[in-house]
């Protein structure tokens, strides 16, 4: 029984591996969408619409830096660093890298897509985000929260319903996908007036409802603007000598649905 269960897993794993090469590998427009907008980081211009993070009191931001040394074009990459800071400065012992822009606007169903490869390292933590643009720092959508040298991701959304009401379980809001976030991989995310789609190379792999609810705050997301997040976060117990961590972003793309 246990090695038929092993079997089990085994094949399925090679086929959900071969599914996801064979949609990497695919840049053709999703059926159903239509392509409204594409960065593909070839040049300095494809970064005119995006801004870089500011500095901030929230632990995504606490280290952020404009250096140009922490966003580096590269092969049609545009590569996000972290990195120990060269200067010594006690209370900034690390610079890390994010961009920022205009992402899904209130009552909008949108697809999103970023083509992706991360070198992490323990301590490090990259991301791709939407946050509201009001700053509030309880509602997220992570398209993607990698961990240190973990071979999985989460996809998860944030709330008040799932942090300060302490619901995170009804209905489920987060998923563990198993990928090897050193090769590449489309993440993508739908955003629906009443769901929250999840996807990694083509493959759904999270739904995340509106329930009827009397609790506040099951879904917050259809009721405003919703900012697009690239970056990494560190850890203030990194140990300098492992960085830098890097993400590899190879594309966005951005798809409104087929009328």
């Amino acid at each position: 029984m246990n090695k038929n269960i092993i079997l089990l897993v085994t094949v399925l794993g090679v086929v959900l591996s071969s599914c996801f090469k064979q949609y990497n590998n695919d840049d053709t427009y999703r059926n159903g969408w239509s392509l409204e907008w594409e960065d593909d980081f070839d040049d300095q211009h494809d970064q005119s619409a995006w801004s870089k993070i500011s500095r901030g009191k929230h632990h995504m931001y606490r280290y952020m830096s404009d250096s140009s040394a922490l966003y580096v074009l590269d092969d049609g990459n545009l590569i996000l660093k972290g990195i120990a800071n060269p200067n010594d400065e006690k209370n900034l012992p690390f610079l890390t890298s994010g961009i920022i822009r205009e992402g899904v606007k209130a009552n909008e169903t949108k697809r999103i897509e970023a083509r992706v490869r991360i070198n992490s390292q323990v301590g490090a933590s990259p991301y791709i985000s939407l946050v509201p643009d009001t700053g509030e720092e309880n509602i997220l959508i992570d398209i993607i929260d990698q961990y240190g040298s973990d071979q999985f991701v989460y996809q998860s959304v944030t709330s008040e319903y799932t942090t300060t009401q302490g619901m995170p379980d009804n209905p489920p809001s987060s998923a563990l996908v198993s990928v090897n976030p050193m090769e590449y991989h489309i993440y993508a995310v739908e955003k629906y007036p009443d769901s929250i789609v999840f996807f990694v190379d083509g493959t759904r792999t999270k739904k995340y409802p509106r329930i009827p609810t009397e609790i506040p705050g099951q879904f917050p997301f259809n009721d405003m603007d919703l900012n697009l997040l690239i970056g990494l976060r560190l850890s203030k117990d990194t140990d300098p000598s492992v960085l830098p961590a890097e993400v590899y972003v190879d594309w966005v793309r951005y798809y409104e649905p087929n009328l």
